[in-house]
């Protein structure tokens, strides 16, 4: 979700040849490719990231249409084409993915981001000391792991943990990279989907990438203490695990190869709504990596903000009003389309999490009355974007799943639904407890000092009324999906002390608390540097990628594993249906229905969520409970029902025995997974 309530947008979609869609033929480097109907699994000649970043010559392009050289006509050609490494959506077979990767980030100078824009696409890679592993091819959290990396890593774990790991790539992104995805479980215990199973996504939002770590934590943790801890022995004994690190590699890519960042995804998109799509990118100026502040000097009553003396390190400005000031502010970079903004248009602008189905309502620019309620950064419909298009599917096909939780940064917050309405009015009580209890125990890891929904909770914690958010995810997944859906948010954005106890931070609060506690990466120095419009400016001020949106690299492990830690006390909070005390009386005399015996049992929910929430009943989208039986044929009507978190049902049921003295009875429930045990008819 990220720290803004949503953005503005307009324009109308353009259309792009990296759109990828079932039941159509695409056309990649001159080869027509078909996608057959119904089939879920194709061949896509895409040459992998990991791949693309071993290739030093030129410029290195992050989409299907792969532009290599310096200009347009140097294209890839056949033979290279042809050699290139394809991939197949779908399960991934096991292989060893080689030695670990010579560089975690493209060795090429440039990347050039897929799609149509009125601006640049073409950015300098920049090697961010926080994305560096303390020592190559060992699992460390306290670096950003990059896209290189991250697939490396999920191979390696599918090719030495077959036996309870695989590797899917459920999809492609906007620009045709694959997303991966891991499912952990013991094989050995039965399969994924006749498990209780959660779901655990990271990087939905491009910048937001301490999710991605959050999200591998858990992985790595589950993975290597398989086998050494009991309690995860028992978690995969049980359960399913499906991890998605990173939702959106495009938008991951970028922020961790270049200085760039947006809010979500990068396809094209017209944010000032001048006609024109991401025409007005950062540039970084003083080449530092960054796109940070700008400050120019203009003399005492010129300007908006001065030098806040209550930061010790001189580092934070404050806002002090038009004509009251001795600075102007400026974000880095250039006014390219000369609308007196900068930067107002960069890469990108849609947001994956306004584009779920449930709720969703039009972008300003697309409600043909001009006073309806709209939703900035919607999409062009509900599902429009690939990447939340993949989530749902898996989601709706795997409905076993009874808990989710989609990460974001910064607030910090355990987030979710509703997003438009007051849970004590529009959610069941059961239910509301329910999540209000999790809202706790979240609270109890991390410390976060934010916990609820979004209507209410978060649109009021620095005042004011409550807000809506249309399209969003938590509340797809409980007013349609049926299930316990957090989408938390990871870190607090540097605000550790407030100072003046007014119940805010500032940024002198931050730069003070860095000063007290020798950090001195939190704050980018102010740097001179001549602007080819304003003349002499400095630039510098909080640090944007690695303090204000995400920790600095020491402190991301942290984080990811107190957020990780909440997430395996959803992972032990599923439902999970067990049986006892099964028994067979042998009936005597003819019976009406032809009976030979009756079979007793108790169904018990051993889980502290509920086979199936309220809203799911209502929904309809999990089926009851029932019971069957195999080696006996039942007569009359299976038993249907469900059971509460910690409740149990007794149940009869007549059978006919058939062949043999042995009957297996078997409770099956959708996302409480299933057990059986035998029964002798005498």
């Amino acid at each position: 979700m990220g720290s803004d309530a949503a953005q503005n947008s307009s324009g109308q979609r353009q259309a792009s040849s990296h759109d990828i869609a079932p039941h159509r033929t695409a056309t990649q480097h001159g080869t027509a490719i078909q996608h057959p109907p119904g089939k879920k699994h194709f061949l896509r000649r895409i040459r992998p990231a990991s791949v693309l970043a071993s290739l030093a010559a030129g410029a290195l392009v992050l989409g299907t249409a792969q532009l290599w050289g310096p200009g347009a006509a140097d294209r890839l050609d056949d033979a290279a084409m042809s050699a290139a490494p394809a991939y197949t959506v779908g399960l991934q077979p096991p292989q060893d993915p080689g030695p670990f990767p010579s560089s975690v980030t493209p060795t090429s100078a440039t990347v050039t981001i897929a799609g149509q824009r009125d601006g640049e696409s073409t950015f300098k890679v920049v090697k961010y000391d926080q994305v560096q592993p303390k020592t190559p091819g060992q699992m460390d959290f306290d670096h950003f792991h990059t896209g290189i990396e991250i697939q490396w890593w999920l191979r390696k774990w599918a090719h030495e943990r077959p036996d309870i790991v695989d590797l899917h790539i459920v999809g492609e992104s906007y620009s045709g990279q694959p997303i991966y995805q891991l499912t952990i479980t013991d094989k050995s215990t039965g399969k994924d989907t006749d498990k209780p199973a959660a779901y655990f996504e990271g990087n939905r939002h491009s910048g937001e990438v301490s999710s991605a770590e959050s999200s591998m934590w858990l992985a790595h943790h589950l993975i290597t203490q398989a086998g050494k801890d009991q309690k995860v022995d028992k978690l995969l004994d049980d359960k399913t695990v499906y991890i998605r690190p990173v939702n959106n590699p495009d938008g991951h890519d970028m922020y961790l190869y270049t200085a760039q960042t947006n809010r979500s995804t990068v396809r094209p998109d017209d944010n000032d709504g001048d006609g024109k799509r991401d025409e007005d990118p950062g540039e970084d100026l003083n080449n530092d990596g960054y796109l940070s502040q700008m400050r120019q000097y203009v003399g005492a009553g010129k300007g908006t903000h001065v030098v806040d003396t209550r930061d010790p390190a001189g580092n934070a400005m404050l806002s002090v009003g038009a004509g009251k000031g001795e600075y102007l502010m400026f974000s880095e970079g250039i006014d390219n389309d000369g609308d007196g903004r900068y930067n107002e248009d960069g890469v990108g602008g849609l947001d994956l999490h306004r584009n779920y189905p449930y709720n969703w309502h039009v972008m300003p620019a697309d409600d043909a009355t001009g006073r309806n309620l709209t939703q900035g950064g919607a999409g062009e419909y509900p599902l429009s974007e690939p990447e939340t298009r993949h989530v749902y599917t898996w989601l709706m096909s795997h409905t076993n799943i009874g808990a989710v939780n989609s990460m974001d940064t910064r607030v910090p917050m355990h987030l979710r639904g509703p997003s438009t309405c007051d849970p004590v009015e529009c959610m069941y009580a059961s239910d509301r407890k329910l999540y209000e209890h999790f809202d706790k125990a979240g609270a109890s890891f991390t410390g976060y000092r934010n916990t609820g929904s979004v209507y209410i909770d978060y649109a009021t914690r620095n005042g004011g009324q409550p807000t809506p958010l249309f399209g969003h995810g938590p509340d797809f997944g409980y007013f349609q999906y049926g299930a316990v859906w957090y989408g938390d948010e990871i870190w607090n954005g540097g605000d550790y002390v407030d100072y003046d106890n007014d119940g805010r931070y500032a940024d002198w609060e931050r730069s003070r608390w860095c000063a007290e506690n020798g950090r001195t990466n939190c704050f980018l120095p102010w740097t001179k540097v001549q602007h080819p419009k304003l003349g002499t400016v400095e630039i510098g001020g909080v640090n944007p990628k690695f303090w204000s949106q995400n920790p600095s690299a020491d402190l991301i492990g942290t984080w990811a594993a107190n957020q990780a830690r909440f997430n395996l006390y959803l992972l032990d909070s599923l439902p999970q249906v067990g049986l006892s005390e099964v028994a067979a009386k042998k009936l005597t005399g003819t019976q009406s229905d032809g009976a030979t015996h009756e079979i007793t049992a108790t169904v018990n929910n051993s889980g502290r969520i509920p086979t199936a929430l309220e809203q799911a009943k209502e929904i309809k989208i999990v089926a009851p409970d029932t019971v069957k039986v195999d080696g006996a044929r039942a007569v009359g009507a299976a038993p249907q029902f469900y059971l509460d978190g910690g409740g149990k049902q007794k149940i009869r049921l007549r059978v006919i025995k058939t062949s043999g003295d042995t009957a297996t009875v078997k409770a099956v429930s959708v996302r409480g997974g299933l057990d059986t045990a035998s029964v002798r008819l005498n």
